[in-house]
């Protein structure tokens, strides 16, 4: 049998922290995801999969978004139509799901969940949890049925496993105890980065998020066919994002006047057009001269006349070399003190009081390993205002 293997597609995230910077991007993510949905049904009648499988975090948050849960019944009908169930569980976003407050999704599809925990479909058993509150902090393993004797045995989890970089402990679970439990597949959600584990003849995938919403997460964009048969699972990997992630570089160090600053913006920002993909570009660029808000600015002019590409973000790093020796004399000590013990605890203090209060999707660009950027950038601001005020 094969199965279309997926999770984490956050049908109405709001992306706050890109709208904050780039309204238009915002809009376009919010309609890659869906477009990313829709690719992925259609990809399970292409293929005549025997299942599509869906991992959790299918939504986003807990707010009455009906359109988005209409969205979801009318693209698993499409599927049901086709003679392909689909089997899923809620992940910790999955309010929109709850099967007794808004009722079941419609023939074929399968929500599994403590009361329900296994369906068997075509001699397969598929045995699944869902999260009935926003975060669960132990192992769902334990409560996991045991797998059915001769038979194929199908698991969904949304867990963080031991742990990732980035993700809060959702479900914590052991990836030994998880592959020593008895089923031949695990199909699992929550870590947006695609990954797969294979002990002896278990393998447990992570399909990671069909569409990436932010930079953090370029590593997204796929989704798992899985065949499962005698032996060993095979799997293959298919791309279904429409909307890219890229960074590139820009030295505009002997640059000043503004026509020549659009020329260099227009061939990089051309260069990174993809004919299959929307493009959000993070750039990176050396000067001495130009603010990222000026240059946001420029690159989004520029813009108005390349198709499919937007500006993420505009990153400055100064050049090396000095520009005024009173200035670089206060740089040099801000520098120093950046490093000072007791200035890196305080900053990362402040940094976990934003990450309380700013909304989840904002938090995201404030990991504990962003903090040196975010103290670069905050240098090379200051260092651009001194140097524009020697140069006057």
């Amino acid at each position: 049998m094969r199965f279309l293997v997926s999770s984490d597609i956050h049908l109405g995230s709001p992306i706050r922290s890109v709208a904050m910077r780039n309204p238009e991007l915002s809009d376009r993510l919010k309609q890659a995801t869906r477009d990313a949905f829709i690719r992925i049904v259609d990809l399970a009648i292409v293929e005549n999969v025997d299942a599509l499988i869906l991992s959790g975090d299918i939504f986003d948050n807990d707010q009455p978004d009906l359109k988005s849960r209409a969205f979801l019944s009318a693209q698993l009908a499409r599927a049901a139509d086709a003679d392909i169930p689909t089997v899923l569980i809620r992940g910790n976003h999955d309010a929109l799901l709850d099967h007794r407050a808004y009722g079941d999704l419609g023939p074929k599809i399968h929500l599994l969940h403590k009361d329900e925990p296994s369906r068997e479909i075509a001699g397969v058993w598929f045995h699944g949890l869902s999260f009935d509150t926003a975060h669960v902090s132990k192992s769902f393993l334990p409560d996991y049925p045991v797998p059915v004797v001769g038979q194929k045995n199908v698991g969904l989890m949304h867990t963080s496993l031991d742990g990732s970089p980035g993700h809060d402990p959702y479900a914590p679970c052991s990836e030994q105890d998880l592959m020593a439990h008895g089923y031949d597949l695990w199909c699992l959600g929550h870590i947006h980065a695609p990954f797969e584990r294979l002990s002896g003849s278990v393998l447990a995938v992570m399909p990671g998020i069909p569409q990436p919403r932010h930079f953090g997460e370029r590593k997204g964009g796929t989704i798992a066919i899985v065949e499962l048969g005698d032996g060993t699972p095979a799997i293959e990997r298919h791309q279904v994002g429409h909307l890219r992630f890229t960074e590139c570089s820009l030295d505009l160090t002997n640059s000043s006047d503004v026509p020549e600053i659009l020329k260099l913006l227009r061939t990089e920002l051309e260069n990174t057009r993809d004919p299959e993909h929307y493009t959000a570009v993070r750039l990176r660029v050396t000067t001495g001269h130009h603010t990222a808000e000026m240059l946001t600015a420029l690159a989004n002019e520029v813009l108005e006349n390349i198709d499919r590409v937007f500006i993420d973000k505009i990153r400055v790093t100064i050049p090396k070399h000095q520009v005024e020796s009173k200035a670089d004399d206060l740089l040099r000590l801000m520098r120093k003190e950046l490093n000072e013990p007791g200035f890196q605890l305080a900053s990362a203090e402040i940094l976990e009081e934003l990450r309380n209060l700013l909304p989840r999707e904002i938090t995201d660009e404030l990991a504990e390993e962003a903090l040196d950027d975010l103290l670069e950038e905050a240098i090379n601001e200051v260092t651009l205002s001194l140097h524009a005020g020697a140069a006057e």
